[in-house]
């Protein structure tokens, strides 16, 4: 199969750009395709990942109601050689790929390995950033004198925010220690400091008690049976 992203429909490349990146929870495994380390995922799965919510959220991208249709635009974009089938030799870790000769149709049941690597303006804008970071630094004794006091007090006002953090690191760690020696419970003061969660919610609430390992493991189990009831096929081999 030639392999020509020029060709493709600006729809096309929407898609696939959607598919690479996180947003699109494709369910991807790494491989091992001709001495090369490669990305590759089963065709059902991508399929999933055009039915979800977040597919629907980018206006521009093709209508995608049910699995056939699916199926069909992602025929498409297999067609221009964005993705390839192959098949697994192996149960290994890195799975061992290898190219299937019949390239014609799309089947979910198949697995592919990626040929396009997405959309490179990220890369480059990060490459650009760094080298003016870079020469910024070089040029710096030629700054305005103003210029570089401001960066001396910037920098000395992001090591003392540095140290507050630290500090109530320290703080938090201790008092949970009298707090375990003294009742037998863990109590935290922010309990989501370090949660990946926003400024405003990390600091809400601002007190709280550890739930008894029972609890957070029935939470888990529940969790985890209410998203099995999903899409959780996307995680098969």
């Amino acid at each position: 199969m030639a392999v020509n992203f020029k060709q493709a429909a600006k729809n096309e490349l929407l898609v696939a750009d959607f598919l690479r990146s996180s947003e699109a929870k494709l369910s991807i495994k790494q491989g091992v395709l001709d001495g090369r380390r490669v990305d590759y995922f089963k065709g059902k799965h991508a399929v999933n990942a055009l039915l979800r919510e977040p597919y629907k959220k980018g206006g521009k991208r093709p209508s995608v109601e049910n699995r056939a249709m699916g199926e069909a635009l992602l025929s498409e974009i297999h067609s221009h050689g964005f993705f390839l089938k192959v098949a697994k030799a192996g149960k290994a870790k890195q799975q061992n790929l290898t190219l299937v000769e019949d390239q014609t149709s799309f089947e979910p049941e198949a697995y592919y390995v990626w040929i396009y690597e997405g959309s490179q303006l990220k890369g480059m804008l990060i490459g650009t950033g760094v080298l003016l970071v870079a020469f910024a630094g070089v040029m710096f004794p030629l700054w305005p004198a103003r210029l570089r006091d401001g960066v001396y007090y910037l920098s000395l006002g992001l090591l003392g925010l540095i140290g507050v953090f630290m500090g109530l690191t320290v703080f938090r760690l201790v008092l949970w220690l009298l707090l375990k020696v003294a009742t037998g419970r863990d109590g935290w003061l922010y309990p989501q400091l370090f949660a990946d969660v926003g400024i405003i919610e990390s600091f809400t609430p601002l007190w709280g008690w550890d739930e008894p390992k029972s609890k957070r493991k029935s939470a888990r189990v529940a969790a985890a049976t209410s998203g099995s009831d999903g899409d959780g096929d996307d995680h098969e081999d």
